[in-house]
């Protein structure tokens, strides 16, 4: 199933996509919103062939599982953004928002290329679903997470213009502060909600031989600080009105991305569930269960 096609087709294709949105600062192009619209919607096909062979076809012939390390999990996620970009892209083709999301998919794609080489997640019991359950419901909170930051700087970005009458009329069109803000609630709702089920099924996964959680292990105690962090800002987002409400909106979409990082730079640099040495040739077709240990928290 187009086997050939590699990250550099769709990476080719999205740093397309970020020079014509760029070059609105420089010249007029005729028919750059369709240019637009094209290059990004080649570059979210060669992604979506390229995650299809990762993540069935490999694993038709390797039993390997669907987000089983670190690069397809980044990837999955990049992908995720990408949709919402060009669904962006459909509804408002005349406004700069590739401008604020393509560089986080880029980000996520440079981040892939480095974990490229890192050991696989550890496997579980054959037929348990909360792995699955534990990797997307992260996937999608940081996808919330992302157009969180995109759409706050957006806010931020468009609030000071209109306060200040420098608008640049059609050389950087940004939404409305309504719209902004809609998608800065809805990112800090999902969000929650997302970690929260995120939350439950690793500690779910995290429980030992005996049915007790691990509280004190470095994995919970950090996904539980995500957490609170995401339903406090929720909670404040639920209580905010006016235009106060809006920038305060912003702030904490920005927050969550920077709580993101933090934990993200926390799991990667831990052995979190990551493949314990020696046993890594235990996760065969044929191999009906292999341990896991501290495999709790984010992601």
């Amino acid at each position: 199933m187009l086997s050939g096609i590699t990250v550099s087709c769709f990476l080719f294709s999205y740093l397309t996509v970020l020079a014509f949105e760029v070059s609105r600062f420089v010249f007029k192009m005729p028919g750059r919103n369709f240019l637009l619209f094209a290059m990004m919607a080649a570059g979210l096909f060669a992604h979506t062939i390229f995650l299809a062979n990762q993540l069935f076809l490999d694993k038709a012939y390797g039993n390997v599982p669907v987000l089983s390390n670190w690069f397809q999990w980044t990837v999955v996620g990049a992908w995720g953004l990408a949709v919402a970009c060009q669904l962006l892209l459909i509804r408002y083709p005349s406004n700069a928002i590739t401008l604020f999301i393509i560089p986080l998919i880029l980000g996520l794609i440079g981040l892939a290329e480095v974990l490229r080489s890192q050991q696989p997640f550890q496997a579980t019991p054959m037929g348990t679903d909360w792995p699955a359950v534990h990797g997307f419901s992260l996937l999608i909170s940081t996808t919330f997470i992302g157009l969180g930051l995109a759409f706050g700087t957006m806010y931020l970005l468009q609030s000071y213009r209109l306060k200040t009458r420098k608008t640049f009329k059609s050389k950087f069109r940004l939404p409305a502060l309504e719209f902004l803000r809609t998608v800065n609630r809805i990112s800090l709702f999902g969000t929650c909600l997302s970690l929260a089920i995120g939350l439950l099924s690793g500690i779910v996964m995290n429980r030992g031989s005996a049915g007790t959680v691990h509280w004190l292990s470095g994995s919970v105690l950090f996904s539980l600080a995500l957490f609170a962090w995401s339903a406090m800002a929720a909670g404040l987002e639920l209580r905010t009105q006016g235009s106060l409400g809006g920038r305060r909106s912003a702030y904490l979409a920005i927050g969550n991305f920077i709580f993101l990082i933090l934990a993200l730079a926390f799991v990667l640099l831990s052995a979190h569930g990551r493949m314990i040495p020696g046993e890594a040739n235990r996760d065969t077709p044929n191999a009906d269960v292999t341990r896991i240990e501290d495999f709790g928290g984010y992601a």
